[in-house]
């Protein structure tokens, strides 16, 4: 199994840049689709910068999970790997006392997250030159919805695939 996972590793990293791809241009476009509503004439390519430097609000939780591991949980297991979701709802149960539908939504509803709200508005505030408060109520409900629709989407096929 382990030589079946490193013959195919390469495929990994090839696609790895387009499914990046593909979600910051999904995330632009629902923004996108958010100002066209609002009646705001802003690029996608304005739009894909801001989602761009946004996104690298989601390093935090990279380091974090490797200086946790690295330093103070040296003797782990595979599922503390997979259930470590720092700041999230998730930390306030036990993973593996949980359905498996609801590992996703739990794990997803974090700080991380209003950060990378946060983050979002900052640089919508920037290209609509608005004031921050503006920016925010235009966003939270924007990149919210964007949020709910993703977290029920990937619920849905938890459920429905058995995962």
């Amino acid at each position: 199994m382990v030589n079946e996972q490193k013959k195919w590793a390469w495929l990994n990293y090839a696609l790895m840049p387009v499914i990046y791809l593909i979600k910051f241009s999904l995330i632009t476009f629902w923004i996108l689709c958010g100002t066209i509503i609002a009646g705001f004439k802003i690029s996608f390519k304005s739009i894909f910068k801001v989602v761009l430097v946004a996104e690298f609000v989601w390093l935090l939780p990279s380091f974090i999970l490797i200086i946790w591991f690295g330093l103070f949980e040296t003797s782990y297991t595979f599922s503390d790997v997979q259930y470590f979701a720092p700041l999230s709802l998730l930390n306030l149960f036990d993973a593996s006392q949980l359905d498996s539908w609801l590992i996703f939504p739990l794990k997803s509803l974090n700080l991380f997250e209003v950060i990378y709200l946060l983050a979002l508005a900052l640089g919508i505030k920037k290209i609509m030159k608005k004031d921050y408060d503006s920016a925010l109520k235009f966003t939270l409900p924007v990149y919210g919805s964007a949020l709910v629709v993703w977290i029920l989407f990937v619920t849905f096929l938890s459920i429905n695939l058995g995962a």
